[in-house]
C-alpha cells in the first residue's frame, strides 16, 4: 500500500508518505520479508540493508552468506553509528549522573 499513492490516500489520508518515498518496509513475519526482500533487490535493483535485530540488549549485526562488498560495507556504517550513538548516551549518561 505504501507505494500505491492513490490507495494510501483513500486509506490514510493522515499519512505523511502520500507526499514522500517509502524507504523502509515492515514485514509480519520472516517468511514475508525474504520474499520481499528478495524480489525487490532481484526486481527493482533496490540496496537492501539488513537483516538488523533490534530490542538485543547488546548490538547484533547480521551479514548474509555470499553478502557483496557494498553489502558489508552498509552493515559496517550501521554498525559504527549504532556503536556511535550507544557511546554518546553512556557519556551524557555518566556526565549527567556527575553534576
Amino acid at each position: 500500500m505504501a507505494f500505491n499513492k492513490a490507495v494510501l490516500k483513500e486509506n490514510y489520508p493522515f499519512s505523511e508518505l502520500i507526499d514522500g518515498d517509502v524507504n523502509t518496509l515492515i514485514f509480519p513475519n520472516l517468511a514475508a520479508g525474504n520474499v520481499a526482500y528478495n524480489l525487490l533487490q532481484g526486481v527493482a535493483g533496490f540496496d537492501a540493508i539488513g537483516p538488523i535485530l533490534l530490542g538485543m540488549k547488546k548490538p547484533v549485526h547480521i551479514l548474509q552468506l555470499g553478502s557483496t562488498v557494498r553489502q558489508i560495507v552498509n552493515m559496517v556504517l550501521i554498525a559504527v553509528v549504532d556503536a556511535q550513538t550507544k557511546c554518546c548516551k553512556t557519556e551524557e549518561a555518566k556526565n549527567g549522573k556527575k553534576k
